[in-house]
């Protein structure tokens, strides 16, 4: 398991494309947060905390973390390894942890350079302001939780096509339904439990729940859910193949 993991982590930076990526994640999330003039800049928010960056990075994880989980599989039966990968005795369940764990240590990687913007606004706030640091742990765990979900459905794609660009672009359309669209299709109804029963099926009312400083019971099982179905779906379709 580890050393698929491992395997995973060194074939996303044998390419520039594992650089750039995580290059481009960062520039495009520092330039929102400190300089471009927008609601996602931190000089504007007047608030010492992270609130504004907890609410841009989901878009910018909905395209980073289909990149980091498109060649997962979809690589592997391109090359013909994944039939080989079948007959080792690692076992489907472990391969498939050993994928998600590889993409999790990279959704890691790029979330730690970000803790610099925690720094900078502990450092400009004013003297007699505390810094949010419940809310900050909370959101961070939130990131962590939501990228794990992206990842466990990135995953899934992948294996659905043998084609990368297939496998990320459906990835994209499946999260991009998953984290905003339940939200939008609540708003339709007029019923206040048929609204929330709608909305909780989401990943936004979980992760926002999450990012605003609320660790509940109940959004910590529906990431695990979440990834649980994904992930064993990636198992089912697997064990066709090995047929």
């Amino acid at each position: 398991m580890w050393a698929i993991a491992k395997r995973e982590l060194n074939l996303f930076f044998s390419s520039a494309i594992g650089y750039l990526t995580l290059g481009l994640f960062l520039t495009i999330s520092t330039l929102f947060v400190w300089f471009f003039d927008t609601e996602f800049n931190a000089l504007n928010s007047g608030f010492a905390d992270m609130n504004v960056f907890f609410t841009l990075t989901p878009w910018l994880l909905m395209f980073l973390i289909p990149v980091i989980g498109m060649r997962s599989f979809s690589d592997e039966i391109h090359s013909g390894t994944l039939e080989l990968l079948l007959t080792k005795p690692i076992g489907i369940w472990n391969l498939v942890i050993g994928k998600f764990l590889g993409g999790f240590f990279l959704l890691l990687l790029a979330l730690l350079p970000t803790l610099v913007y925690f720094i900078a606004i502990n450092e400009l706030k004013v003297d007699n302001v505390s810094v949010d640091w419940g809310s900050t742990f909370s959101g961070y765990l939130g990131l962590l939780f939501l990228g794990s979900g992206f990842l466990s459905i990135s995953i899934f794609s992948s294996l659905l096509s043998r084609n990368q660009v297939t496998g990320f672009l459906v990835a994209i359309l499946i999260i991009f339904f998953q984290f905003y669209l339940w939200s939008g299709i609540a708003d339709l109804s007029h019923d206040a439990l048929i609204y929330d029963i709608i909305n909780e099926i989401g990943i936004q009312e979980h992760y926002y729940s999450m990012s605003l400083g609320v660790i509940a019971i109940k959004d910590l099982i529906y990431f695990i859910g979440l990834n649980s179905i994904f992930l064993y779906s990636c198992t089912f379709l697997l064990k066709q193949i090995k047929r």
